[in-house]
């Protein structure tokens, strides 16, 4: 028993960021991340967008976008260094996922003390949190920028050197112009820390000057480029109407009441959805106890930055509960859940009134890195092991491509800007027809009507837009804006347009239950049946040519 106490207390060191680094890279490698069902719907929020800056258009002034300007820019700089092409657009997603989880690493090192207790958060971290259906297509950098200022203050609050403040203040700012969500709530729990810890107060002025960094030469740029009012407006109107006009439809606490029956009720559905908030609970507990009674060090105000900025990720991903934004809001969650464990474990092992209980710290540390590894493994032989560089390795067969296009007939797909991908068959046929007729029929920089979730055939097919929305729903969310997209095109109608063959179950569900939406829907269908007939058609798609 002694021997298995000091093993299980040993305290991390620095070797240990380099061997837990190793651990998440091959736990999250994916050979056949290229193998894949392409998700245009998320591609299509991004590769027009990319386009369009890489032929020096600006955004909000030219075309809306969905969140930050630099959710743009730093993956068309990505792309012009390493090829023009969506399937460079995956690489840079999954770039993006592995550095959020590696800094999640470099945070949970400076918080949790015992080496047994890091490896078996880097275990969780990965199995739970990894978004293993959408790393090509979503999420990337826009998380790990907030997730590195919040490293980035601890290593202040822990060094007192003002130089991570700056660094930290910049990383704040480019969080925020990447995605305005990711941006505030980091602001909210570097508030918190400066309210909870006076002493730290004088690195605010460091803080800013970092901030100001960024925002004042991009701020003025915008100002220069008559973008900065569209973009107060386009995120506005994310802020405030998205919700209302996509409305979400699984199951979610949407009321005070509902919130705690799903908390206090094992039964309800979504009860296991709320188990972390007693993670923070007990975070907040125990951190008021050593405020109240002075004894709160620079360790628990780290603590306190990570669990603010994790409570309102936690909060806000309540609007996509059954969805990845879910999964990635426990990143944080599961590092408080685990310093949480080791403040146990170290209060049972030093503190003299506890020192009596010491052996349960031992049983839960135990407890915890069996269950860990139990979890872990089979999570992972379920969701990640057929795609891994283990299935390879070890079967010598090419399993994976399969399980990632979900036992489709596949080829590859050699487009000059989506190469070196298999997909689906029928995927491939759709992007080849549409490919060769609109380059028979339509001439380069000639406007071609996508409708309505289609704007990544807009870079595919190397053809510009109608209007300011290369998504057309995305103009559903304010009125002024969809009246002024349906006005350019009733004013300017393209020659050629091509419309997905409508899934109506799929839009009776999230997009008609708001009915302002199926009406715009209908006068876009309508003029569609009254200035245009079909001219072709793939498996997917039905190509319409203008008639008058």
């Amino acid at each position: 028993m002694p021997l298995l106490t000091k093993f299980l207390q040993v305290k991390r060191t620095p070797t240990d960021i380099f061997l837990l680094s190793l651990l998440v890279l091959l736990l999250i490698w994916q050979p056949f991340y290229l193998h894949q069902e392409l998700n245009l719907f998320e591609w299509g929020l991004y590769l027009p967008g990319i386009d369009a800056i890489s032929q020096g258009q600006v955004p909000y002034r030219d075309f809306f976008h969905l969140r930050g300007p630099f959710e743009l820019y730093l993956p068309t700089i990505f792309m012009k260094a390493f090829g023009f092409r969506a399937d460079i657009l995956a690489a840079y997603f999954y770039l993006g996922t592995v550095l959020t989880m590696l800094v999640s690493v470099l945070i949970a090192y400076e918080l949790i003390q015992q080496r047994v207790l890091l490896y078996s958060f880097a275990l969780i971290l990965v199995t739970r949190t990894f978004p293993r259906v959408v790393f090509t297509s979503w999420g990337g950098m826009r998380y790990a920028w907030g997730l590195l200022a919040v490293w980035c203050l601890i290593r202040f609050l822990k060094s007192d050197r003002p130089g991570w403040l700056v660094a930290c203040g910049a990383l704040a700012a480019i969080a925020l112009l990447t995605s305005i969500e990711i941006g505030v709530i980091f602001l909210f729990a570097f508030i918190a820390v400066m309210v909870m810890s006076p002493s730290h107060r004088r690195g605010i002025g460091a803080f800013l000057s970092g901030f100001l960094l960024i925002g004042i030469p991009y701020g003025i740029y915008m100002l220069s480029q008559s973008a900065f009012m569209p973009y107060l407006h386009a995120q506005w109107t994310v802020v405030t109407h998205m919700q209302k006009t996509f409305l979400q439809t699984g199951r979610v606490p949407d009321t005070f009441p509902k919130f705690l029956h799903a908390v206090l009720l094992p039964f309800d559905k979504s009860f296991y959805k709320m188990t972390p908030i007693y993670s923070y609970i007990f975070f907040f507990y125990l951190y008021s106890w050593r405020w109240f009674n002075q004894r709160t060090t620079a360790l628990d105000h780290a603590a306190l930055a990570v669990a603010v900025y994790g409570l309102i990720s936690f909060l806000t991903g309540f609007r996509n509960l059954w969805f990845v934004e879910y999964e990635m809001a426990l990143q944080p969650e599961k590092i408080i859940l685990f310093y949480l464990l080791g403040q146990f474990i170290t209060g049972c092992s030093e503190e003299a009134r506890f020192v009596k209980f010491k052996w349960l710290g031992v049983v839960l540390l135990a407890m915890v890195i069996i269950s860990s590894v139990v979890y872990s493994t089979g999570r992972f032989i379920t969701r990640f092991y057929k795609s891994s560089w283990m299935c390879q390795l070890t079967t010598h067969s090419d399993n994976g491509k399969a399980e990632l296009i979900n036992g489709s007939a596949v080829t590859s797909i050699d487009l000059p800007r989506l190469k070196n991908m298999t997909i689906p068959v029928w995927q491939a046929q759709d992007l080849e027809q549409l490919k060769t007729f609109i380059d028979v029929h339509v001439p380069p920089h000639e406007a071609v009507w996508m409708y309505p979730e289609l704007a990544d055939l807009h870079f595919i097919l190397d053809r510009p837009w109608v209007g300011r929305f290369p998504m057309a729903i995305l103009s559903w969310m304010d009125e002024g804006s969809f009246a002024d997209y349906k006005m350019t095109l009733e004013k300017n109608p393209p020659r050629y347009a091509i419309v997905a063959r409508m899934k109506q179950f799929y839009f009776n569900g999230p997009y008609f239950l708001v009915p302002s939406n199926r009406i715009k829907h209908e006068q876009m269908m309508q003029f569609l049946y009254n200035h245009y007939v079909i001219e072709t058609q793939t498996p997917s798609y039905l190509v319409y040519r203008r008639v008058r």
